[in-house]
């Protein structure tokens, strides 16, 4: 995988975040906005764990040109 994919992935995932926040905006319904308030959290965990995996592939990009010097 590489960083496009990743940020492909990020921005799907953006995107996903913002729909659940505007349904917790939208105001309470019993049952729908703590299945709403879930899935925001798992969303936000997962974009969380891509940013975290763009930076070692920046980092290893930094070590390998570093390394060709």
């Amino acid at each position: 995988m590489d960083d496009d994919d990743l940020m492909n992935a990020r921005k799907v995932l953006a995107e996903m975040r913002h729909n659940w926040a505007k349904a917790i905006a939208a105001g309470y319904k019993r049952g729908e906005t703590e299945t709403a308030i879930k899935n925001l959290i798992e969303v936000q965990q997962a974009i969380e764990a891509i940013d975290r995996a763009i930076e070692e592939a920046e980092l290893e990009d930094e070590i390998e040109e570093a390394n060709d010097d």
